[in-house]
């Protein structure tokens, strides 16, 4: 491996292994409340209806941040810290389904990662026990945040959603909102394929209109760089550079390529042919 690329790698590991040091050495956890944590000026638990029958409904995590600042998404990516979500403690609860709405790419020199900037709310489905009773959501998260420097912080969020008929809430709008960002596949299959070019791997993505940003990811051993995207035709094509250790190979690979954009929220899983 060159030493460019030693650096990157020894970089990006220095980096998340600051980072992780922050967040574990913590005395106390970080306050509750938005505005305590740096970067961080709203976080709390909202519900799109006033009320829960037997059927699912959707409530959400929304995290305001100050310009500058975001947050990570499943993935971190080089370095960050993905978000924790803790729902043992909820009550009447049968299940809570967290959905990760599609990221931004960061690209730095020898450095990415994924998350959302100045805003996110994660969408949660929530199913209940018992529907003449009350759900409550009780919330022990952690998360990092991040902008010239970064801030882990810890969170302890608790909502009550009564039993009774559902009707909107005035927060239906934006958690329907986030909903609609969490990527799903291809209404076509055959608008994406990957395959193998050396140290690379080709994405191509048949779509009309904007070129979205593209993530990648593999199983251990695969490293995947910075795509650079290029429009042919109706076909956007992806040359992302690959780096391999251990007995990892590209080729026959099982990879998840998320494609993000402002009118795409897109996620397949392909064998890299």
């Amino acid at each position: 491996m060159a030493k460019t690329k030693r650096r990157r790698w020894s970089g990006a590991a220095l980096r998340a292994a600051i980072f992780l040091f922050l967040c574990l050495s913590q005395v106390a956890p970080a306050p509750a409340h938005a505005g305590e944590v740096e970067g961080v000026t709203r976080l709390r638990l909202m519900t799109s209806v006033t009320a829960h029958d037997a059927a699912p409904f959707l409530a959400g995590i929304e995290m305001k941040l100050e310009k500058g600042w975001h947050s990570y998404w499943r993935k971190p990516g080089d370095s960050g810290l993905a978000p924790r979500f803790d729902w043992s403690a909820s009550r009447n609860v049968a299940s809570v389904e967290l959905k990760w709405p599609v990221p931004e790419r960061f690209d730095e020199p020898d450095d990415s990662t994924f998350g959302y900037r100045d805003e996110i709310v994660w969408p949660v489905v929530v199913t209940a026990k018992n529907a003449a009773k009350p759900v409550t959501l009780v919330l022990s998260m952690s998360y990092g945040v991040c902008s010239n420097l970064c801030v882990p912080g810890e969170a302890d969020l608790t909502l009550a959603i009564p039993a009774g008929a559902p009707h909107a809430t005035a927060d239906a709008a934006a958690v329907q909102h986030y909903f609609a960002r969490v990527p799903v596949a291809p209404a076509d299959p055959s608008a994406i394929s990957a395959r193998a070019d050396g140290k690379h791997l080709v994405v191509h993505y048949r779509a009309a209109g904007e070129a979205p940003q593209l993530i990648v990811e593999g199983p251990a051993g695969l490293w995947f760089g910075k795509p650079e995207a290029a429009r042919e035709g109706d076909v956007v094509a992806y040359t992302v550079p690959v780096e391999t250790s251990g007995t990892a190979t590209l080729k026959g690979a099982r990879i998840v390529l998320t494609l993000s954009g402002p009118a795409t929220a897109v996620e397949a899983v392909r064998s890299v042919e």
